[in-house]
C-alpha cells in the first residue's frame, strides 16, 4: 500500500488512504540511523529515544520536502516529482536554504562549461597575482602549459559533443538541452 498526498481541493487523500504507523516506529529502520548518527566523532553514545526522536524527525522533513516538491509539480499540471521541483523548492522556501549546495539548480552544460572556465581563469589570476602557484621553468613549461590548455579544451569538445558530460569540480547539476 502506497501513502497518497491530500489534493488541494479535497482535504483528504482521494484513492489510497495515507499508511498508518503503530506507535512508537518509523519506516526509516532505527539501527541504520543509529549508525549514522556515530558517524559524529563528537556523538559517543546515543539511547534508543533519541535515536527514535532522530529518526522521526527526518521523515518529517523528508514528508515536508516532499509536499513542497509536489505541490510545485502540481502548478504545472504534472503529477510526477522531478529534480527540478526539488531544485526549486530549495531555491524558494527559507527553511530549505541549508541544502543550496546539495540540491543545486541545474543549468545548460554549455553555462556550466562556461562557468568552469571563468573560474579557472580567476583562479590562475589569483595565483598569479598573489605567485601562490608555481608554474614549470625551463624547457617543460611550455609543454605544461600547453598539455593543460590541451586536456580543458578535449574535455570541453568532449562535453559538448556528448551533451551529458559534468565538469570534475563543478557542484552545480547539469540538464541536458
Amino acid at each position: 500500500m502506497q501513502p497518497t498526498m491530500p489534493s488541494a481541493e479535497s482535504p483528504t487523500p482521494t484513492a489510497v488512504s495515507k499508511v498508518e504507523r503503530a506507535p512508537g516506529t518509523t519506516f526509516l529502520p532505527i539501527a541504520r540511523v543509529k549508525r549514522i548518527i556515530k558517524e559524529d566523532k563528537d556523538v559517543s553514545l546515543i539511547n534508543a529515544e533519541a535515536t527514535f526522536c532522530v529518526a522521526y524527525a527526518t521523515e518529517l522533513f523528508m514528508e515536508y520536502l516532499a509536499n513542497e516538491g509536489f505541490a510545485k509539480a502540481k502548478k504545472e499540471k504534472r503529477k510526477t516529482v522531478y529534480y527540478k521541483d526539488l531544485a526549486s523548492v530549495v531555491g524558494e522556501v527559507d527553511q530549505f536554504e541549508f541544502l543550496e549546495d546539495v540540491i543545486p539548480q541545474t543549468m545548460p552544460l554549455k553555462s556550466a562549461l562556461e562557468r568552469r572556465r571563468e573560474a579557472l581563469d580567476d583562479a590562475e589570476y589569483q595565483g598569479e597575482s598573489n605567485q601562490l602557484t608555481k608554474k614549470p621553468t625551463g624547457e617543460g613549461a611550455a609543454d605544461a602549459e600547453s598539455n593543460d590548455m590541451a586536456e580543458d579544451t578535449q574535455m570541453a569538445d568532449d562535453g559538448l559533443q556528448s551533451e551529458t558530460a559534468v565538469p570534475e569540480s563543478s557542484d552545480m547539476m547539469v540538464e541536458e538541452s
